[in-house]
């Protein structure tokens, strides 16, 4: 019965905390679910943001020797308008915008220094002012490939929205899309086809290439190639200022200003730009022409940058399958909840913590060594919250339970006791409150002449020696881990041992009840120098099988023991004078060898056909 009735509190409480790990799962899978432009800030946006920051600044976690992934491109270089190129005289270039003239003179000396394409992350939407302009600047494409950007303003299928250069240019010059989403206000990537249309990124690579790329091997996230995070800090020849911040480029084996492009010797230019696809593109402050990305503001042709070196080098962020993620969502947080429902709340709470912190860094270590996204964030706070709403239930309920013992036993048995059955992981599965049937003893005590002594006392002198006597008693009792069952008026009855039994329980309590007549010789003597009238008391004590557990009305119950072992303890008590220890043959046979006894007359008890061999202990041997 004890064992069932433990499964039984096992089983509800396991179907409990899987339920509110399932409900934390829900949660985090609805957020992972979201569309990426909706609840950004929990979405998998939001994870993004998590693994590229942790991308970026590798120290905050124990990941040593994390990879750059930046390795120099020797087949991207990069052309920069930066400050010194706006208003450089030298090069005749004044304000912007510059004259198409400028990139006509730029591409030519790119085709002379064996540039292999030119791609410009610029706009040329306009027609020129001055028509020549145009011409000399289409005149110049047919010297060497070249793909001119321009900007989307819708990302569903075909480009309805799309502003076309004039033209003029669009006769001799391929076109990339430069629209770049921002769903979270940070740049993730970039769709590399809307439609029909290519990205700049993926025209450039396939001209350059001069083959088509195969999407199906470009992992993607929504139909777009994710971002490789840029790192803070790199290499100083490829480090550009934008204000205080220093911005990494590291993957870019050649930059110059446009400036320099256009007045260096030819034969530095070769060196720099020979059998390169070269990207031209805006860094200086005055433009507006910046990407937000984790780690800050980059100047848009950096993002374009990073996007033709990850397809040069196919070097790809690969998001882990929806379902792998999905399944650890659910997985995860259940088996954690499995296990808080059987371990102690301390210990659950330190193993929580260890999977919480063991599944980040795993996550990362994966993120930032094979650039394989596995989800962190939803992963982990379902985690934290199944680990938190389990745990918080377990408090709950164990304070309820521990409340629950204190109340029904801390007045009855020794606080160790107790304390015992608190330490258990279940306090109440570790008690059988339905009942079960034990070998107990039972002894009862009992004053002897208390009637005749009330009429001769005042109340309050009645309560203050009961009190005292009791007080006195129950000490003894709770040394020898008995049980204090009920006061009967100025009878108290006891069971060795209860709520847990112990193998030596006859012997606790003949051992109580000879200390206990020894106390209360004590008290008397004490009373009578008082002026107080002493007494004596009567004990009997018998074992043998009675049932315990929790009986009583739904109102009311207390625990305790029934059965005809315990009638034959109070008839024993009955039948002892004041100072006499009597105990039934039952309890002898099991105390012979420790203490000494002489046997009394036989006993006869209601219900029972032949009487009972009594015994009186006379003290220990």
């Amino acid at each position: 019965m004890r064992v069932a009735f433990a499964l039984t509190i096992s089983i509800r409480r396991l179907s409990i905390s899987l339920a509110l790990a399932a409900c934390a799962s829900v949660a985090a899978a609805a957020l992972y679910l979201a569309p990426l432009n909706s609840v950004t800030f929990a979405n998998r946006i939001a994870d993004y943001r998590m693994h590229a920051d942790a991308f970026a600044h590798p120290g905050a976690l124990l990941l040593p020797n994390v990879p750059s992934h930046s390795d120099p491109n020797d087949e991207l270089a990069l052309i920069t308008i930066d400050e010194a190129s706006i208003g450089n005289a030298r090069a005749g270039l004044g304000t912007w915008p510059f004259p198409r003239s400028a990139y006509a003179k730029l591409l030519t000396r790119l085709a002379n220094a064996g540039a292999k394409i030119a791609a410009f992350d610029i706009d040329f939407l306009e027609p020129s002012a001055d028509p020549p302009q145009d011409l000399a600047f289409a005149q110049a494409a047919r010297r060497i490939p070249t793909i001119i950007g321009y900007p989307v303003t819708t990302t569903s299928a075909g480009i309805p929205g799309a502003e076309l250069p004039p033209p003029t240019l669009r006769q001799t010059m391929s076109l990339g899309f430069t629209s770049i989403d921002t769903p979270g206000g940070i740049v993730i990537g970039q769709p590399l086809r809307i439609g029909a249309a290519e990205s700049l990124a993926l025209s450039a690579v396939q001209h350059y290439r001069a083959a088509p790329i195969d999407l199906r091997t470009v992992p993607t996230l929504s139909g777009a190639l994710l971002l490789l995070p840029f790192s803070v800090m790199g290499y100083v020849d490829t480090t550009h200022r934008i204000g205080a911040q220093a911005i990494d480029v590291g993957f870019v084996s050649q930059s110059m200003s446009f400036a320099d492009a256009l007045t260096a010797p030819l034969d530095q230019l070769r060196i720099f730009a020979k059998g390169k696809l070269v990207l031209v593109g805006a860094t200086a402050q005055a433009l507006p022409d910046f990407a937000p990305t984790v780690t800050g503001l980059y100047p848009g042709v950096f993002v374009h940058a990073r996007l033709i070196d990850q397809l040069l080098s196919r070097t790809y962020i690969r998001p882990a399958p929806q379902w792998l993620d999905l399944a650890l969502i659910f997985l995860l947080p259940l088996l954690l909840g499995a296990a808080y429902s059987q371990l102690r709340p301390p210990v659950a709470i330190a193993l929580g913590i260890v999977a919480i912190v063991a599944y980040v860094e795993i996550a990362a270590a994966l993120f930032d060594y094979r650039l394989y996204w596995l989800d962190l964030m939803h992963v982990s706070g379902a985690m934290l919250l199944a680990s938190l709403a389990v745990i918080a239930y377990r408090v709950m309920t164990e304070a309820a339970e521990r409340r629950f013992v204190t109340d029904l036993f801390g007045r009855h048995v020794s606080p160790e006791i107790v304390a015992s059955i608190l330490r258990t992981g279940d306090p109440k599965s570790a008690l059988t409150l339905s009942g079960k049937l034990v070998k107990a003893t039972i002894f009862y005590s009992d004053i002897r002449g208390f009637t005749a002594m009330t009429e001769r006392m005042t109340p309050e002198a009645i309560y203050e020696q009961l009190n005292e006597y009791f007080d006195a008693m129950c000490r003894v009792i709770f040394k020898y881990g008995g049980y204090v069952d009920k006061f009967i008026g100025d009878c108290i009855m006891v069971a060795f041992s209860a709520p847990v039994q112990t193998p030596d329980d006859a012997r606790k309590a003949v051992d109580a009840a000879l200390d206990q007549q020894q106390i209360i010789g004590e008290l008397g003597e004490r009373w009578r120098a008082q002026g107080k009238e002493p007494f004596t008391v009567g004990m009997g004590i018998n074992t043998g099988y009675v049932v315990m557990g929790n009986l009583g009305a739904t109102s009311r119950m207390n625990y305790t023991v029934i059965g005809d072992a315990v009638n034959i303890a109070a008839r024993l008590y009955n039948v002892a004078l004041g100072g006499q220890i009597i105990i039934s043959e039952s309890t002898y046979g099991e105390v012979k060898n420790f203490f000494a006894v002489r046997e009394l007359d036989p006993v006869v008890v209601k219900g029972k056909s032949a009487p009972l061999r009594t015994f009186e202990v006379l003290g220990r041997k």
